[in-house]
């Protein structure tokens, strides 16, 4: 039996050798196409999910069923990268094991694969995820799974690769491509691969081969000094400005102690990967209507404070002795690069010192004696004022299409947008853009009837908002004075909505707002007062169903709509 089974295999190998083998499961996912997938997940709708769970576990190494249950408390600030902790494992299934956290790594060579990034990205467009899971509701990786399968069908490699083809292609990654890569011992730990009995016994975990490893699949070049790249990051923590800007950005989390530094590197990073977010991303992305994009002071006083370079609070972890001689190597390299200048410059000094010692006029010489000759017959030039401080008025600009003068362009669009960001954009619009709060927006600016539309049920959503603040406070709605004090109304009056209740578990902090008035309408809270000019009765959305036994001639089935 046994010489019989050998000889079976025989013939499979000879098989395989002369037509395509067999596989088993999917295909490691290789760099580049990784890259590839960040960038368009980055052009996606959602929210920044699919972008942020992609990145997860690619930096995270490990299986989406453990990125579907990360939780926001889990975060730990490591100054210049972020820990995370997993509890349970699939070899640590009673959760006795160490809680040792995975450290992660901004990349600012590559904003589309950093993932401090991505999460500030998902963090700026769901502003009201409370403290919790980091993906809020049921079966997040089934979600992910089909917004993967949907990007690599388009490519034709859908068949190829799947979730846990990222798992597999980052531990291949990390263990190829350099003989002075993280040690095999570090990537089975952050992985979770049981190595037998020896892995508690005489394989710990250590801080210093995590860090490092952490740096190698954020994708910092091994080999070059620009590895131990410190994470954008303001000067002084604490600052007012920068304090001030961070609850605005991430209200319902800025108060959490543990993740205060953490949203510290999120803000950072948006500011100094600004204007690549802003080419990249289309208009109607979520994040272009937050205050860091609206607001061009906002953004340059927050410009001010950043810094990239060596900083005198942080300083870079995981990182080898060779990069320190990669450092003194580049330095000694611009060195010399500047010294023919340096030279150039010394010997015309020379020279020209020379010259006038020897009586020669030079014409640095002539310029400072006429310049003093003017001076003193009262004829020198004035020196020009100080710039007056330019008006915090906005010069508004208008767009011609139709034959008529317009406050919008004829591409406008509405932005698929949560609550809070479409209550933000109604009383401050979008200043970067030049557009004027949405609730001035008069209907003749839009060019399309689902755009007029969709400003009918924004300006419905915003009269529920007030009518709730006006409610709670048994008072008109106070005038709005900044973007702080907008959150803390939009709470008050989001509070008091009574949504239609569901059996499934919902994703609160991210549904958008015509899913909010939707759920109102289905609800009963629509109020029919004469202030809401867009109440009308909800209507049934049309379903297209096929006939079980009649098809056309042509073979396609017939269809028919009904209520």
């Amino acid at each position: 039996m046994k010489q019989l089974f050998s000889g079976m295999k025989r013939m499979e190998a000879d098989s395989d050798q002369i037509s395509n083998p067999k596989t088993s499961g999917k295909q490691p996912l290789t760099y580049s196409l990784y890259q590839k997938l960040c960038k368009e997940t980055l052009e996606l709708g959602d929210g920044g999910f699919s972008h942020l769970f992609l990145t997860s576990q690619w930096n995270l190494m490990c299986r989406s069923i453990s990125v579907q249950t990360v939780q926001t408390q889990h975060f730990v600030a490591k100054d210049d990268g972020i820990g995370v902790i997993f509890v349970k494992t699939k070899t640590n299934q009673e959760g006795t094991g160490p809680r040792d956290p995975r450290h992660v790594y901004a990349n600012p060579l590559s904003p589309s694969t950093c993932w401090v990034t991505a999460l500030a990205i998902y963090l700026a467009c769901h502003p009201r995820l409370q403290q919790g899971p980091l993906f809020p509701g049921s079966n997040q990786k089934l979600r992910f799974s089909k917004a993967l399968g949907s990007l690599l069908k388009l490519d034709g490699s859908a068949k190829t690769y799947g979730t846990h083809s990222v798992r597999k292609g980052v531990a291949t990654f990390a263990c190829g491509g350099s003989t002075g890569g993280p040690s095999i011992v570090s990537v089975c730990l952050r992985c979770g691969w049981s190595l037998g009995g020896v892995q508690d016994r005489y394989f710990r975990y250590e801080a210093a081969g995590d860090q490092f490893l952490g740096r190698v699949v954020a994708g910092l070049p091994i080999n070059d000094s620009k590895f131990a790249t410190l994470p954008p990051h303001f000067m002084a923590t604490g600052d007012s400005t920068t304090t001030s800007v961070l609850r605005t950005v991430f209200p319902s989390l800025a108060d959490e102690p543990n993740l205060n530094g953490i949203l510290q590197l999120c803000l950072a990073s948006l500011v100094f990967h600004r204007e690549y977010l802003q080419q990249n991303m289309p208009t109607n992305h979520p994040l272009l209507s937050t205050i860091v994009f609206t607001n061009v002071n906002v953004f340059h006083s927050l410009q001010e404070q950043l810094q990239l370079g060596d900083s005198s609070w942080m300083h870079p972890t995981g990182i080898p002795p060779y990069i320190e001689l990669y450092k003194k190597l580049d330095k000694q390299q611009q060195s010399i690069d500047l010294l023919p200048d340096k030279l150039e410059q010394r010997m015309e000094a020379i020279l020209e010192k020379k010259g006038v010692a020897a009586g020669n006029i030079t014409r640095d010489l002539l310029h400072e004696e006429i310049r003093a000759l003017l001076e003193e017959v009262g004829l020198q030039k004035e020196k020009p004022a100080a710039l007056s401080t330019l008006s915090t008025a906005q010069t508004r600009y208008y767009h011609t299409w139709g034959g008529k003068f317009h406050v919008l362009p004829k591409d406008f669009a509405f932005p698929s947008i949560d609550p809070l960001g479409a209550w933000i954009l109604w009383w401050f619009g979008n200043p970067e853009l030049n557009y004027p709060p949405y609730k001035g927006i008069p209907s003749d600016d839009l060019d399309t009837p689902q755009k007029k539309a969709t400003l009918s049920e924004w300006s419905v959503m915003m009269r529920h908002i007030i009518n709730g603040i006006e409610k709670d406070l048994r008072k008109p709605m106070p005038a709005i004075r900044d973007e702080v004090h907008a959150i803390e109304l939009f709470k008050i009056g989001y509070n008091t909505l009574e949504l239609k209740p569901s059996k499934r578990k919902r994703r609160n902090a991210q549904i958008k707002l015509t899913t909010v008035l939707r759920l109102i309408r289905e609800g009963g809270q629509e109020q029919r007062s004469p202030d809401d000019i867009c109440g009308r009765p909800l209507r049934r959305r049309k379903r297209r169903t096929r006939h079980s036994n009649s098809t056309c001639a042509t073979g396609n089935s017939s269809v028919r709509d009904e209520e």
